[in-house]
């Protein structure tokens, strides 16, 4: 991992700590904002949502962090993104894919945002606490209403779903520590 994404690195390991604190542990999932079309051909300049950008420091679309805090601290930091695909890189830009987004930006794991789904629900299971934003991205409410129903079906794990104004305010705790 290049040094200049350590602080990256340090902010999610905060967050976990304050999950740990706040709930025992749990899972935290963050999204970033989906792209916007401006007509049927382009979009409009992709933007990053705040708080993922202030945790991964990741530049592109399509992309999830999911934070694994053990009760003991037995910590997981998982990046999901779009593929490497030279192809699309030609129309799209540049993308970084899974393995150089996992060193370059200090994650444990990465994988293709293709995997999400498969990898939700054993990373929701047996967690005392579900941190991630309701209510902003339609499709991503979708994917955590799938993720809770699959969980609750699968009767091993309570998850509360815990909204921005609880994430803010461990936000600011970690970033009062931020500043000491």
């Amino acid at each position: 991992m290049k040094n200049t994404y350590q602080f990256y690195r340090d902010r999610r390991s905060a967050l976990m700590r304050s999950m740990r604190d706040h709930a025992g542990g749990g899972l935290a999932l963050v999204p970033t904002a989906p792209e916007v079309a401006r007509n049927r051909d382009s979009l409009f300049p992709y933007r990053q949502d705040s708080y993922f950008y202030y945790l991964s420091g990741f530049p592109e679309p399509d992309a999830v962090v999911a934070l694994l805090a053990g009760p003991e601290g037995e910590d997981r930091q998982v990046l999901f993104c779009r593929e490497k695909n030279e192809e699309r890189e030609i129309w799209d830009g540049f993308r970084y894919g899974p393995e150089a987004a996992k060193e370059i930006f200090g994650f444990d794991e990465a994988h293709p945002i293709g995997a999400l789904p498969e990898k939700l629900p054993e990373f929701a299971s047996d967690r005392p606490a579900l941190f991630t934003p309701l209510g902003l991205f339609e499709h991503w409410d979708r994917q955590v209403t799938q993720l809770l129903n699959e969980v609750r079906g699968r009767a091993r794990t309570r998850a509360v779903a815990l909204y921005y104004a609880v994430r803010d305010r461990i936000r600011y705790d970690v970033y009062d520590a931020d500043l000491s």
